[in-house]
């Protein structure tokens, strides 16, 4: 084997090492911004009633249903209400 094979080797080898802490990394927390690109996706004016939900919604689970509570108030659907503030919510 050629010397510059094995340098491209070894530095192949130190590259994957050095990925492998970014690819091994845990989820992003979900946040508000989930929670508003959610709705927006599905059609909803993201106004600032919806924002001031999707805020609520980062409060563990008290907040998700607070903002639960919030978006239905504002005449979003159950089950996207739902789905929104858990988004906001999850780990």
């Amino acid at each position: 084997m050629s010397k510059a094979r094995r340098i491209i080797g070894m530095a192949a080898a130190a590259a994957m090492a050095g990925a492998l802490p970014l690819l091994a990394a845990s989820p992003a927390q979900a946040t508000s911004g989930d929670c508003q690109n959610y709705m927006r996706n599905l059609g909803y004016n993201v106004g600032s009633g919806v924002i001031g939900a999707c805020d609520l919604g980062e409060g563990g689970f008290i907040g998700e249903q607070g903002c639960f509570a919030r978006m239905i108030q504002l005449g979003v659907k159950y089950d996207d209400a739902r789905e929104a503030c858990y988004q906001a919510a999850r780990d």
